[in-house]
């Protein structure tokens, strides 16, 4: 006990920081318990106790030191921090955007709180406001490799792929060698069409789902020897993911070579279309809850290439109004596993490996007169939907409809074998699920009503 009571002194509180920063995590939550006890009123200790006590996954223990500790100081910025981390953790972003807030009053140079907070502004799709916290981030510690990253990739996110090509080139140059600079940064160059150099930065990565976006970039580029020979060793592997059943599909259609698709065998015949107002009271329950999301002012929106005359919803809006759509998330769940449990597809690999973990991420889209959303695949998804929340009467029968198809350049042509596409005839109350590696766009529409469609995926997680 002795040893303890020299502990009190700032020393060993310094000595106890070291610990818990340098990994000794374990040895730091002995310690931090012992001078909890001897230092009842010390904020830095039961911050540090706190933090410790998170990373074993006692979190209603690792709380309630949080609260102990801005009782005792409130002014304790890395206290706010660390709140607020937990909050993230908790997917309650409101409360955890309050916290890195605080903790940036409290500290205007605290540039991890910058990072976390710029990470969370990210999630509920504010990515605008998260890129300039980023750059506080990188104004207060200008090598800050989270926050130069997390930058890199939310310009991208938005758009603005020159700026972000520029960061995962300070990257390269700098001490620092992770996956995640060569993956992101492939992802920038292939956006703006630069695919053998992207291709070049996928090939140095070693994230699993850099070998897919190399697929695509060989396929894109037409350099059919390179693609076919990427593309057999995937498969050889048993490799499982919609973007290469997507690319085996569209190889097929445009190189004239059949290759099994190893994802899903035949895609068109997996869509599903189910009519939800003969199942549940639709106005009330799907309805009203996005109607008031949209009357929300502080919505936002992210920039989308492939929607003319419409705009799409930014972040994940089952995370950011998870009290709103809680009834439309539990729907979707059921529904979602009606689909997977047919014993139609029960053969089908996506459905044979599906993820053990996996979440929804779900936005809206909206459009005006003449909208459209042009040809593509989900990227991240496992299964895709959209669920149709307002189709303005038609002027045809195809006005407005949803197309599905195998491999499509444009969209222009709407005469197809049927095994290559297909024309969904869409209303209000519909819900469509179908495979992610499914090419998929709308045909335009004439109305001064707006097509509300909210769009998810079952992203692995």
């Amino acid at each position: 006990m002795k040893a303890y009571m020299i502990n009190k002194t700032d020393r060993a509180i310094q000595n106890l920081m070291n610990l818990y920063f340098t990994g000794s995590e374990e040895k730091a939550l002995t310690e931090a318990i012992g001078l909890s006890i001897l230092n009842p009123n010390s904020a830095e200790v039961l911050n540090i106790l706190a933090s410790a006590t998170f990373k074993r996954g006692r979190i209603t223990h690792c709380l309630k030191f949080y609260d102990r500790a801005l009782k005792i100081q409130p002014n304790l910025a890395e206290a706010h921090n660390n709140m607020g981390f937990v909050s993230s953790s908790l997917n309650d972003f409101s409360s955890a955007c309050d916290s890195f807030k605080r903790a940036i009053i409290l500290n205007p140079n605290y540039e991890e709180a910058f990072n976390n907070y710029g990470l969370a502004l990210s999630i509920i799709g504010q990515q605008d406001n998260a890129v300039s916290c980023f750059k506080m981030s990188l104004y207060a510690y200008p090598d800050f490799f989270d926050a130069l990253i997390n930058l890199g990739i939310a310009l991208t996110e938005i758009g603005r792929e020159e700026e972000a090509i520029l960061c995962f080139q300070k990257l390269l140059k700098s001490k620092y060698q992770d996956d995640r600079i060569h993956h992101n940064f492939g992802i920038a160059l292939y956006k703006v069409g630069k695919y053998k150099d992207a291709e070049k930065q996928f090939i140095f990565s070693k994230l699993n789902k850099s070998k897919y976006y190399l697929l695509r970039c060989q396929f894109l580029r037409g350099d059919q020897k390179l693609f076919h020979k990427t593309l057999d060793k995937l498969i050889q592997n048993n490799e499982v993911h919609p973007m290469l059943g997507s690319l085996c599909d569209r190889a097929s259609q445009r190189f004239a070579i059949k290759t099994k698709n190893p994802f899903c065998e035949n895609p068109i015949e997996n869509f599903e279309k189910i009519d939800l107002t003969k199942k549940y009271n639709f106005e009330m329950e799907f309805v009203t809850p996005v109607s008031k999301i949209l009357k929300n002012r502080k919505l936002s929106f992210k920039r989308q290439k492939l929607l003319k005359n419409g705009r799409q919803t930014d972040g994940n809006l089952f995370l950011k109004y998870r009290k709103t759509l809680s009834g439309i998330h539990s729907i979707l769940e059921k529904e979602i596993e009606f689909y997977r449990q047919n014993p139609f597809r029960s053969q089908q690999n996506f459905i044979k490996k599906w993820p053990e973990k996996f979440k929804l991420l779900g936005w809206l889209i909206t459009m005006e007169n003449y909208g459209k959303l042009a040809p593509h695949i989900h990227d991240e998804g496992w299964l895709s939907g959209c669920l149709y929340i307002n189709v303005p009467p038609k002027e045809s029968p195809k006005s407005g409809n949803l197309i599905v198809c195998l491999d499509d350049d444009d969209g222009s042509s709407l005469n197809s074998d049927k095994n290559t596409k297909k024309i969904i005839h869409v209303k209000t109350g519909d819900l469509c699920l179908f495979p992610a590696s499914l090419l998929h766009y709308t045909i335009p529409f004439r109305s001064k009503e707006q097509r509300i469609v909210l769009a998810f995926d079952v992203v692995p997680s």
